[in-house]
């Protein structure tokens, strides 16, 4: 594995708006993944997409909502995306524009498959994550499959239902409510998840078709995919992997970690020497800056920022935190408090 899943700022913070909405107590979920606010400010910088799924499935955990993800994904703006919803748009065909949508949603989001195939008169729009750093991701299915939803009911009409829906996870107790949306058969337990309807719809015009817009939008689309084709090394990825786990309160032991990432132990911790680094040197860093970021972003008490990171003890979390950066968890945030009261003043 050399490259892990990102995902466009624009994404995360349309993402969290809805969520915080809907769930006010969600609010400094961010800093609980290791995300600063101050990354979110530019829209198209890109995040490491484990941050935004351990998010969506954090929320879910804690609110006891297993369709959370989909309730989100109902709501999104199409516009959050980008220029890709432009795209989309200004297309000529329905299957133009999922083609282009296909063709360019690296620009949103990396290290995941979507596309578009068509076999005995049905069409399948399907989408799947690939990154193994992504432990979770049974909320992202059901967000990112409403929001296709969404955007083929705009260019379709109101009145346009799926064929079927298909999901990579199991229905739970949730069938009812994945019935009352989506309107038609459902199956769970595929290999990805997909959107089936009529091939023939491909061939629907847009209404808002614009060809000379369109091609503009891809060549800039095209340039922007090229910049951005420097991913995220092994280190990262696993920093992420480690984040996201965190963020769920699950084990970030390193056998856990090999398995997820397709080693063995041996092999993982060689790759990772390979890159001149150690996997609890990473732990220790990434719990450090997710503290960091939770001391200065929320009011989440330190015994329990300790216990969220996996510490045992307070006092383990202190002494970790003090030797990395200089002060105790509470000597930060008190200073980190007092710099802000002054510059406000």
């Amino acid at each position: 594995m050399s490259s892990s899943g990102t995902i466009t700022a624009g994404a995360v913070q349309e993402l969290l708006s809805a969520l915080v909405r809907l769930r006010p107590e969600s609010t400094g979920i961010n800093a609980r993944a290791g995300i600063p606010r101050a990354k979110l400010d530019d829209s198209a910088e890109m995040l490491p997409l484990a941050a935004f799924t351990s998010m969506l499935e954090a929320a879910a955990h804690e609110s006891g909502n297993r369709t959370l993800g989909l309730e989100l994904g109902k709501d999104f703006r199409l516009a959050a995306l980008g220029p890709i919803s432009d795209l989309v748009h200004s297309a000529q065909t329905v299957g133009d524009a999922l083609e282009s949508f296909n063709r360019f949603f690296a620009c949103v989001q990396t290290n995941t498959h979507t596309t578009l195939s068509v076999s005995d008169g049905f069409a399948r729009l399907s989408y799947a994550i690939q990154d193994p750093a992504i432990r979770f991701r049974e909320q992202d299915a059901g967000f990112s499959l409403a929001i296709e939803y969404s955007m083929l009911k705009g260019l379709l009409g109101r009145s346009w239902r799926p064929i079927g829906v298909e999901f990579e996870h199991n229905a739970g107790d949730d069938l009812p409510f994945y019935q009352q949306h989506f309107d038609c058969p459902l199956r769970f337990g595929r290999r990805d998840n997909a959107l089936l309807f009529s091939a023939r719809l491909l061939e629907a015009p847009v209404p808002w078709a614009d060809r000379n817009r369109h091609a503009r939008l891809r060549v800039d689309l095209a340039e922007a995919m090229q910049r951005r084709a420097k991913l995220l090394d092994l280190v990262r990825g696993v920093e992420a992997w480690i984040a996201a786990s965190l963020c769920r309160s699950v084990s970030t032991d390193i056998e856990v970690a090999a398995g997820d990432f397709g080693m063995s132990t041996r092999s993982f911790q060689r790759k990772l020497a390979d890159h001149g680094a150690n996997y609890l040197d990473i732990r220790n860093r990434v719990r450090s800056d997710i503290a960091r970021c939770m001391l200065i972003e929320t009011s989440v008490p330190v015994t329990s920022i300790a216990l969220q990171l996996g510490y045992s003890e307070t006092s383990a979390f202190s002494r970790g935190f003090k030797s990395l950066v200089g002060e105790t968890p509470v000597e930060f945030r008190k200073r980190q408090r007092g710099v802000e009261a002054a510059a406000a003043a």
